[in-house]
């Protein structure tokens, strides 16, 4: 049987990213098919990924990077009845193509969805509100990430929560918070200066990760530190020390202890600090991986209201036929890029 082929995002090996044509899955009886209109590059797993830092049991090379993207149905299908043609919509992961791997799926043109190739629970797609423009649509999806970890807290409007990291999950983790629990304090912590002046939109407090910030954050709780620590950096060093911003807790019946809860893709193992120095923390330590189908109609929600703001965040647009430049780009500038988006309107 022939395979529909379109063009994609293709990270030939590590250090190598290309635009070419990809075979898809044959169409299933509940299949529906999309066209991607934006897709993104993750600065996080994306950019792990092109970096052959992934684990071998998760993906192998030639494959086809991502997951944040959006774009419109041209085909129903039962896999999704509740969508029409025409819809907008946020597409996201495909697991499975013809002739290279799927890490996560997300950067092709042509997309097939169905129960065979996109049964995970982050997959369902979701229709986009008609206020909410398309490129909003695709940051949708990571802003799903901290949405699912929130859940783990019990906020309190007394809360001071610590968010570790500013790229887009932790600047959404910062705005989440305020959405769910008004009145809560949010201090950022990050190391890089270009993503700190733009936490200042979102934080009632930033603050440089390095030797001064146990001391800062001390003069500005009084002593007390974090109650609460969302984990958003992706950076395998930072959950080990997460104990210098936690506060003591656990000692009497009502005095509740702190909570970290970790979201990132760390590229390597977890190593924790002397048991000692978490010992007086009595603390709760929880850990969340990727999205619920629902967060994305939440998010989109949320948008839609304008509750939650992209208006601060400085993305850049890149014609995806030049996507081997924007990889090489986004590389070599790290973290001073917050996002590039990919644009295939001119894809044929």
């Amino acid at each position: 049987m022939d395979l529909i082929r379109t063009p994609a995002v293709v990270i030939e090996r590590p250090f190598e990213a290309a635009f070419r044509p990809v075979a898809l899955t044959p169409k299933r009886a509940d299949t529906v098919v999309a066209q991607t209109l934006w897709s993104a590059i993750s600065t996080g797993t994306d950019m792990k990924t092109y970096r052959g830092e992934q684990h071998p049991e998760q993906c192998y090379y030639p494959l086809v990077p991502g997951y944040e993207n959006m774009g419109v149905i041209l085909e129903e299908g039962s896999y999704a009845p509740d969508l029409k043609a025409g819809d907008r919509v946020m597409i996201n992961e495909c697991r499975k193509y013809g002739d290279v791997c799927a890490a996560w799926g997300g950067g092709t043109r042509l997309v097939h969805k169905d129960s065979d190739n996109a049964g995970g629970a982050g997959d369902p797609m979701c229709k986009v509100p008609d206020n909410v423009s398309d490129t909003d649509a695709v940051l949708a999806y990571l802003a799903c990430v901290p949405l699912k970890g929130l859940e783990k807290f019990d906020l309190r409007p007394t809360d001071t929560v610590v968010v570790v990291g500013a790229g887009m999950v932790g600047i959404s983790a910062m705005q989440l918070l305020k959405i769910k629990c008004p009145g809560i304090r949010v201090i950022a912590i990050e190391k890089n200066g270009f993503r700190r002046e733009i936490a200042q939109h979102y934080a009632d407090v930033v603050l440089p990760h390095d030797d001064t910030t146990e001391r800062k954050l001390l003069d500005l709780t009084g002593g007390k530190k974090a109650d609460k620590i969302m984990e958003c950096s992706g950076n395998p060093a930072v959950p080990g020390i997460l104990h210098r911003y936690l506060k003591d807790g656990g000692w009497s019946d009502d005095d509740e202890p702190g909570h970290i809860h970790l979201q990132g893709d760390y590229p390597e193992k977890l190593l924790f600090d002397h048991y000692h120095r978490w010992f007086t923390k009595n603390c709760t330590i929880t850990m969340s991986c990727a999205i619920k189908a629902r967060g994305k109609a939440e998010i989109l929600k949320y948008m839609a209201e304008g509750k939650f703001d992209t208006s601060h965040l400085p993305c850049e647009i890149w014609p995806v036929q030049k996507v081997k430049e924007a990889f090489e780009y986004q590389n070599r500038k790290g973290y001073d890029v917050f996002k590039i988006l990919l644009d295939w309107r001119e894809v044929k």
